[in-house]
């Protein structure tokens, strides 16, 4: 099975057996609360992020970049659902 040999690393020495069944060497992380990490964060929950931020040593490390230099997301306000539908006359 050398077929997936690369110089520095081969596939099936980053894999362990155990119990007839292989399995990577790395364990995901488990967080005790699940968490959405959106990619650019709203402004109005930047305070709340940043608040978790410095409770998990600034990580997700975009996310909370993001929002200490406020590069987050507003969104744009509702359209008027009731439009003038004839615009002012023109004076002259």
């Amino acid at each position: 099975m050398n077929a997936m040999n690369m110089p520095g690393f081969t596939a099936d020495t980053s894999l362990y057996k155990t119990h007839g069944h292989y399995q990577a060497g790395r364990h995901a992380h488990h967080s005790p609360t699940p968490m959405i990490i959106p990619a650019i964060p709203r402004c109005e929950n930047c305070e709340y992020i940043l608040e978790q931020c410095e409770n998990n040593g600034w990580r997700p490390r975009a996310v909370c970049n993001a929002c200490a230099v406020g590069n987050c997301y507003e969104e744009p306000p509702m359209p008027n659902p009731f439009p003038d539908p004839f615009p002012p006359l023109p004076r002259f």
